[in-house]
């Protein structure tokens, strides 16, 4: 995405989508451990949590682009396909 420099709506979105980035990171990592340990029950609760913060994450995303797209179109366009 790319977000505008001078845009407090940019900006906003750009550092919840990098929170829950971080979080599903940190998620993840915790999974790896539950997989390891053999931890049916924590894998499945994990797994879910990851499909939660899965949606929140591509919510964000359509989020911002659709500001994106309104806000800075000239933007926008920098990013779509020649054809």
């Amino acid at each position: 995405m790319n977000f505008a420099d001078d845009c407090a709506e940019c900006a906003h979105l750009s550092a919840s989508y990098e929170a829950i980035t971080m979080q599903w990171f940190r998620i993840q990592g915790e999974l790896r451990i539950a997989s390891w340990s053999r931890d049916q029950a924590a894998s499945d609760k994990i797994v879910a949590e990851l499909t939660k913060i899965g949606r929140q994450r591509g919510q964000l995303r359509d989020a911002a682009q659709a500001h994106i797209d309104v806000a800075h179109p000239r933007a926008a366009s920098a990013n779509s396909p020649l054809f």
